[in-house]
């Protein structure tokens, strides 16, 4: 019998299947399009609205944010309570997740439930109350949340590189305040959910039949005509500045700058390589200088950051204040030396592994699959992005990324925000 010889690694073959499993595609009435992922074996099903009621579309501050979250808070003939039971009841789960551009509503029910849940749904797009008090109790919360995340100085210093990167007068960069949220009333979220919510599209994952799916269809709401908005942002990029943080020993350091969208291609699956090698992994350089070799961190990290009418570069840490100088020397230096020196080809053969199986490993289930359809719809990317996203940086030489760090990740562009 032949033993395993378990001093040496077994052999490793980085798999070349980048293709992400296709949906079915169906027109609904309103020139709504659905993406059908039937594949799923289990019992359950997630049925995912999507619309263009993001901040991007915001007259004001917040507004996105409570009209969506105020859905599930009652209608003409159901309370909050009877709501939550509902669902309860049915073994039903809803999420609201209010983004920058788009609001997404994501239903997971038992298949055999999945019609009454959807009614529930529908009704809930259909008849929303806007409670006035169920209103003043959210805004009492997240007036308590918002003050105690306002001392931490993470969460100021990310706030903070959005508002210099973009601008305090644009969607992308600013922020929700307590005098905001009071100022918000019931009718400003009526008038902004008439206005606004209007059915983009529908991402369906789940073992259904062809009856169940049209059933599903046909209760979906019809796109209303959704108001125009103006996209002339009064909005000046800040500048870098350090914010004082009373009795705080912790100081969070931030880098940034706007960067290459998604829709750059080539260019930007440079720029992917690139910022994965500086600090988009736990082998990163940023992790091995600042956190290993230096101690000056627990946790450092890169990442371009997407909207659908911009990006952004960031770096980020939490240190001690009396380190905050070293680290901030530390990160430019390994920006520089990306600039100045090729990486290896162990190096970057190691990144490259890592980057293309996390990316695989991560797309295993028709869930994420559908994450990943769902941004190709939102950017308006071909379907075969991914792949080529893929068999490009599979091919990546160290030389294109020593141009593209030198052609769009100059340190000396970075803004700086330091809090504490």
């Amino acid at each position: 019998m032949n033993l395993l010889d378990r001093t040496q690694a077994p052999p490793y073959q980085l798999s070349t299947d980048y293709t992400l499993t296709q949906p079915e595609i169906i027109q609904a009435p309103g020139a709504v399009t659905v993406y059908a992922f039937r594949a799923l074996q289990q019992e359950v099903v997630r049925v995912e609205l999507t619309f263009n009621a993001g901040k991007w579309y915001e007259p004001l501050l917040g507004v996105s944010h409570f009209a969506s979250q105020m859905l599930p808070k009652g209608t003409i003939s159901k309370n909050s309570f009877q709501i939550a039971e509902g669902l309860d009841r049915l073994g039903a789960h809803l999420e609201i997740s209010p983004g920058f551009d788009v609001v997404t509503l994501s239903l997971f029910a038992l298949r055999k439930n999945l019609m009454v849940a959807m009614s529930l749904l529908v009704e809930l797009l259909q008849l929303p109350s806007f409670d006035k008090e169920e209103l003043r109790m959210m805004k009492d919360i997240f007036i308590q949340n918002l003050r105690v995340n306002n001392e931490k100085t993470s969460v100021v210093a990310s706030k903070e590189i959005r508002k210099a990167i973009f601008g305090d007068g644009h969607p992308y960069g600013s922020s929700v305040e307590e005098g905001d949220v009071v100022r918000l009333q019931s009718e400003d979220l009526r008038r902004f959910f008439d206005g606004q919510f209007s059915l983009r599209s529908v991402f369906l994952v789940g073992r259904l039949s062809d009856q169940e799916l049209g059933d599903v269809i046909a209760l979906l709401p019809l796109p209303r005509a959704a108001d125009k908005q103006s996209l002339n942002f009064n909005s000046v990029p800040g500048t870098s500045r350090i914010i004082p943080k009373p009795n705080s020993v912790q100081a969070s350091i931030r880098l940034g700058k706007k960067c290459l969208l998604k829709q750059d291609h080539a260019e930007y699956f440079d720029a992917v390589m690139f910022n994965h090698i500086l600090g988009g992994f736990f082998g990163s350089r940023l992790m091995k200088n600042i956190r290993e070799e230096k101690g000056l961190t627990y946790g450092i990290y890169s990442s371009m950051n997407h909207f659908l009418n911009g990006s952004f570069w960031v770096i980020g840490a939490e240190v001690n204040q009396q380190n905050s100088s070293l680290a901030l020397e530390e990160i430019k230096n390994e920006v520089l030396k990306l600039r100045q020196e090729p990486v290896s080809a162990a190096e970057l053969e190691t990144a490259k592994n890592y980057f293309i199986g996390s990316w695989q490993s991560e797309n295993s289930t028709p869930f994420s699959v559908a994450e990943k359809v769902k941004s190709l719809h939102l950017w308006g990317l071909p379907e075969d992005y991914y792949a080529h996203m893929l068999t490009h940086l599979r091919q990546i030489t160290p030389k294109q990324i020593q141009a593209i760090a030198n052609k769009h990740f100059d340190s000396a562009d970075l803004i700086e925000i330091q809090v504490g």
